[in-house]
């Protein structure tokens, strides 16, 4: 039986570089795209702007893909883009002195955090509990919270792209995640 091997993110970034006509890039786009997707809504709090901002972060990851020098993961490198683009529309949408976005790190979120649609009475109550949770969070805790759990970046990946100390970004996600199960122990399935 022959075993049919996944080429890794490394291998499709050459392949793209190399042959930008193959499907490489959209293989990479796949592999990350809903991470990225998530990500992106746990930061703004909006479906349509996270999708907005989604699809700005892949067109520059595109643009900038011979830059990629493999010191990270391209999963870091593509969050980093994420945030930055976050970043870049936050800071113009504030200038504007427009708050459309509800933006979930900056503390000018006055609506749910999180947009989840759920199928049930109780999963809609969960998110709109979680969404609660989220705002009683500090800045960085929520940021930490969005790059470990949203992204799915490693703690030492979450303290390079916020430019922060390791032990930091360890002490804002122990007291963010205590935070969270104390504003949510009704939910607890063993009480």
């Amino acid at each position: 039986m022959t075993e049919i091997l996944t080429p890794s993110d490394e291998d499709l970034i050459r392949i793209a570089r190399l042959q930008p006509q193959s499907c490489a890039f959209e293989q990479l786009i796949k592999r990350h795209q809903s991470r990225l997707r998530l990500y992106l809504r746990s930061l703004t709090g909006n479906i349509e702007l996270a999708d907005e901002l989604a699809q700005e972060t892949l067109m520059k990851v595109h643009r900038s893909l011979s830059q990629f020098k493999f010191e990270s993961s391209f999963k870091t490198w593509v969050m980093a883009i994420a945030r930055n683009t976050f970043l870049d529309h936050a800071r113009l949408a504030i200038y504007r002195g427009s708050d459309n976005g509800h933006f979930f790190l900056d503390g000018h979120s006055t609506e749910a955090s999180l947009e989840v649609s759920s199928n049930t009475e109780d999963q809609q109550i969960f998110a709109l509990d979680l969404n609660q949770a989220f705002e009683l969070l500090s800045s960085a805790e929520r940021e930490v919270i969005a790059h470990c759990y949203f992204a799915d970046l490693s703690m030492k990946e979450t303290a390079m792209i916020l430019k922060m100390p390791l032990g930091t970004v360890k002490t804002h996600s122990h007291r963010a995640l205590i935070k969270l199960r104390e504003n949510l122990h009704a939910w607890n399935s063993d009480d």
